[in-house]
């Protein structure tokens, strides 16, 4: 006989007297279940948002140590990789608050069911009533989501250095002004997610693949790090309404900014292949065809040519 055959009978007295930890029930999961899953204090999931070839936080920090300098030669990879976690990954986390409980994982039954232990929180008061119109499980989110979010990131930012904690702070405000927008102007400025996807991660691997006396950080990479943010900001009205007209300005303003950048910094190859990669995008919008987001790999490719066309005259 076996030791899986034995232990059967068992296994199926227990199941008779004890509730199953590896089997929930079909309505709500027991709290020895999700202690089972839970072997870490924080909840920290990774995927792949949407499609990997578009511009986002984790390039745009590849563009910045780019544009400063394109050889990266005798650059600490250990704070590389640190800096692209914590501009993509934490960053991401924390400026996803702004968009409300819906753009966050699924807490358990038991924590969203969980009071707020402060007076002027409880149901019915003040503070309650005026966040009702968000939702009923906003502060246990804010405390059990929204605080482990900040104080990791800036953990993390701290290892780094002074200038990722004030960058950090940023995002965290910028968070801040997104869900408060949300809430009086019925909608997230795009802006502020360019700012959190492109300008912020941008200036953080500057800063640290940058020279200790800061020779270079400032000037032309900060100048096509602005451009960028402009033209994400461009990107994404555009793929949300192909025919608006202040998406169009700025796209036209980024692209015709970082042409004259490159002929300045005498950079001629990377502009040819700079205009050859945004071409297209103009062509569909002069043809009267939707700018779709195939064309985003495009605007990656020109962001990264760019950055090490410019890091290469430095």
């Amino acid at each position: 006989m076996t030791d899986s055959a034995a232990t059967q009978p068992s296994l199926r007295q227990a199941s008779l007297t004890q509730p199953s930890l590896t089997q929930p029930s079909p309505t709500e999961p027991t709290a020895a279940a999700l202690d089972l899953m839970a072997p870490g204090l924080f909840n920290v999931q990774t995927w792949v948002d949407h499609a990997f070839w578009r511009p986002a936080a984790f390039w745009a920090g590849i563009a910045g140590a780019l544009a400063v300098d394109a050889r990266l030669l005798g650059l600490d990879w250990r704070a590389l990789a640190l800096a692209l976690i914590l501009a993509d990954l934490l960053w991401g986390g924390v400026w996803r608050l702004a968009g409300g409980r819906a753009r966050l994982l699924p807490l358990s039954p038991h924590a969203l069911r969980q009071n707020v232990w402060l007076p002027y929180l409880q149901p019915g008061s003040p503070a309650a009533r005026v966040f009702a119109t968000d939702h009923q499980d906003l502060w246990p989110l804010a405390l059990r989501v929204g605080a482990p979010a900040i104080v990791l990131a800036l953990l993390v930012a701290a290892v780094l250095g002074v200038e990722a904690v004030v960058l950090t702070l940023i995002v965290v405000a910028l968070t801040v002004l997104g869900w408060t927008a949300r809430h009086t102007l019925r909608g997230i400025p795009i802006v502020l997610a360019s700012l959190v996807s492109i300008g912020l991660p941008w200036l953080l691997l500057m800063q640290q693949v940058a020279p200790p006396d800061g020779a270079g950080m400032w000037g032309a990479p900060a100048l096509l790090a602005a451009l960028w943010t402009l033209h994400h900001w461009g990107e994404t009205r555009l793929l949300a309404d192909g025919r608006d007209p202040v998406s169009l300005l700025l796209l036209a303003v980024g692209e015709l900014g970082l042409c004259v950048l490159l002929i300045v910094a005498q950079a001629p190859l990377g502009l040819a292949g700079v205009v050859l990669l945004l071409l297209p995008s103009w062509l569909a919008i002069v043809q009267g065809r939707p700018v779709g987001r195939r064309v985003q790999p495009l605007w990656l490719l020109a962001m990264l040519l760019s950055a090490l066309a410019l890091g290469q005259t430095r």
